[in-house]
């Protein structure tokens, strides 16, 4: 049987994979998100987009998810942004928020997925946000789907009051005796972080 010739990741490639894997750590380190997949699209080698998965170890709102989806994919572009040997690899400059993606896999805490009205994957993709619940009868299906532009989930955000992205206290005989005191993700300003084509 002959041996086939062993695979070499292009330096662009390389770069990719580590830019993800870091951005995956951070976001899973800061915002307690289970990492569960990455991926570039790469078609005849530039750099066209990347992708993070997450899985959730408690369910979130639609309200946290939007959140979350906003930290994560501005985490990931600033990480892009700030490499500099990565740029020459980009297919189109500048980098935006439209070459990220951005998938969350919502969970109980026993890590099955959860049905509606419960939102069961939220992301970002393309600068939208969309939201799907899955059908309470049929697992394979998704229900409801809600949809958002970029700007529109910011506007959401820095209007509603400050939300917590820790979990509630998981209810239990010591924990009725323990007041739980949530703790807030780090503050980002948004704006800041969007560099859209337009302003190129």
């Amino acid at each position: 049987m002959q041996n086939r010739p062993q695979y070499h990741p292009s330096r662009g490639e390389q770069l990719a994979n580590s830019i993800l894997a870091n951005t995956a750590k951070i976001i899973k380190d800061q915002y307690l998100l289970q990492p569960c997949g990455e991926g570039a699209a790469m078609p005849g080698g530039p750099i066209q987009e990347l992708t993070l998965c997450f899985d959730t170890k408690h369910p979130y709102t639609k309200e946290q998810l939007r959140k979350l989806l906003i930290l994560a994919s501005n985490e990931l572009l600033q990480q892009v942004g700030n490499n500099n040997e990565i740029q020459e690899f980009i297919k189109k400059k500048p980098f935006t928020i439209k070459n990220i993606e951005i998938v969350i896999y919502n969970h109980d805490r026993e890590g099955r997925s959860v049905n509606d009205p419960v939102i069961s994957v939220a992301e970002i993709s393309q600068m939208k946000l969309v939201y799907r619940t899955i059908d309470p009868q049929n697992s394979f299906k998704y229900k409801n789907r809600f949809e958002e532009r970029y700007e529109e989930a910011l506007k959401a955000i820095n209007k509603s009051e400050n939300i917590s992205l820790t979990p509630p206290p998981q209810r239990t005989a010591a924990a009725d005796t323990v007041e739980a005191v949530a703790v807030d993700a780090p503050e980002v300003v948004l704006e800041s972080a969007l560099p859209t084509e337009e302003q190129s």
